[in-house]
């Protein structure tokens, strides 16, 4: 605790932000169909293989809830970089994911939804639909 007084009147050095090391948070859903282990397990495994992502801490992964589509996944990494950007590290990663994920058959789910029709219109006669123009050949 720092009172108010020493920060207007003192110096103050912020010590916790003294690493370079930033952590970084991705979601990936992954199909209730797919074997979970395996999903999570190849998502380490993309993550280990990116050049910027850090050994230690080492990269983890674990579900976060079962979403309408997807068990969501939550993988953390570290990178000790920052200023070589972000979305770059995490296309990367994202794009080994989808090339693991393919290989061994595990689907990354979209939403889809069940249409149900309680009720469609009365027909129309056919008198009273447009004819369409014929074209004659020549």
């Amino acid at each position: 605790m720092i009172p108010n007084e020493l920060l207007m009147t003192e110096r103050v050095e912020n010590w916790s932000y003294s690493s370079r090391e930033v952590r970084i948070k991705m979601a990936v859903g992954v199909s209730y169909d797919s074997d979970l282990r395996l999903a999570q397990r190849l998502m380490l495994e993309a993550a280990d293989e990116a050049p910027r992502v850090l050994k230690k801490p080492a990269p983890v992964c674990w579900i976060t809830g079962f979403g309408d589509s997807a068990v969501n996944h939550e993988l953390r990494l570290w990178i000790s970089d920052p200023e070589g950007g972000l979305g770059n590290i995490q296309g990367d990663v994202f794009l080994r994911i989808w090339d693991k994920f393919k290989a061994a058959g595990i689907e990354i789910p979209f939403p889809q939804r069940d249409v149900h029709v309680r009720s469609l219109p009365e027909k129309t006669p056919a008198a009273a639909k447009p004819k369409r123009a014929s074209r004659k050949p020549g």
